[in-house]
């Protein structure tokens, strides 16, 4: 197998690896960022960004992503595409294995980010985009007046609702049991909104509509009752799932499989960093990942550099 020597290697192309390779370029080193199918991450599948500072009449994602890709690779950043499989670590270097090459580098910057977890319903992904989100704050000002529909109980379900309250006329909270895992002052403080109207004991079976979202098919647990929901927007909150399979063993994950780190955003491997969605952190943005992915390539600098 072809071996290809850098100062870094980046696995992951979204904000965060992005970012990391503009600040590595402009520090001179030699970088690799190794993205499996596209870069951009989640910004790719979000229709307008309108939070992202400089932008303030909104940007689409893909071009976000575009101008991300376009600036890491005037700083000298190339990109590659392959599948990472695993990461080792062989004296001094590490040895990045993916499916068409390996790649040796004096240290890696971790930026796979995070899934969200599907519902996995009929009609899920092909209204994605349409009507189906996973990010209140990517989305929300879409709905303005409108009726919304949060899945899910825990605590950024309601935190999302709560956060959802301000755009819809009404948000209704679908969730399976009649407890939630979320914080009961949480819970509160959603039960004393007019706004928020709850659904419980009762779970989606599909999405409904042509071009966008027109209704839920959804059915009560307790009573077996299949019913219609109409509502324009739908906010899936059930867990993310991070993509770390492929460190698992060499970096310490913890128990829902995300990457500690420390303030440097160093892992537990000296010169192995980890950036973004991936982590082990409370705000999931493309501008918090942006500013991890600046502030792992500096780090990385110093930690190659001696300085």
């Amino acid at each position: 197998m072809e071996k290809m020597e850098f100062d870094l290697v980046i696995i992951g192309g979204g904000p965060g690896g992005l970012s990391a390779a503009i600040y590595a370029g402009r520090s001179l080193l030699k970088t690799a960022v190794i993205e499996k199918v596209g870069t951009g991450g989640q910004m790719n599948i979000t229709d307008s960004v309108a939070n992202y500072p400089g932008f303030p009449n909104e940007v689409a994602g893909y071009e976000l992503a575009a101008k991300m890709l376009e600036q890491a690779n005037n700083f000298g950043a190339e990109v590659i595409y392959d599948y990472v499989m695993s990461i080792k670590k062989e004296d001094s270097k590490f040895l990045v294995v993916g499916g068409t090459a390996a790649y040796e580098a004096k240290a890696v910057i971790i930026a796979t980010g995070a899934s969200s977890r599907k519902m996995g319903v009929p009609g899920e992904d092909h209204l994605r985009g349409r009507g189906v989100s996973y990010c209140a704050t990517c989305d929300g000002a879409f709905f303005k007046d409108k009726v919304i529909t949060v899945i899910g109980g825990g605590d950024s379900a309601i935190e999302e609702a709560l956060y959802l309250t301000q755009y819809g006329s009404e948000v209704y909270i679908v969730h399976r049991r009649q407890g939630f895992r979320a914080a009961p002052k949480n819970v509160e403080k959603a039960r004393s909104n007019p706004k928020i109207k709850f659904i419980l004991d009762t779970v989606v079976e599909s999405v409904e509509g042509r071009e966008k979202v027109e209704f839920l098919k959804l059915k009560n647990k307790v009573t077996g009752e299949v019913f219609e929901h109409k509502t324009d927007g739908v906010f899936v909150f059930i867990g993310y799932i991070p993509n770390t399979k492929f460190v698992e063993g060499f970096i310490t994950l913890n128990d829902q499989g995300y990457i500690p780190v420390d303030r440097k955003l160093q892992t537990n491997i000296k010169g192995a960093y980890a950036v973004g969605d991936v982590i082990e952190k409370d705000v999931k943005q493309i501008v918090t990942a942006a500013a991890e992915g600046a502030t792992a390539a500096m780090n990385v600098w110093h930690f190659i550099s001696g300085v």
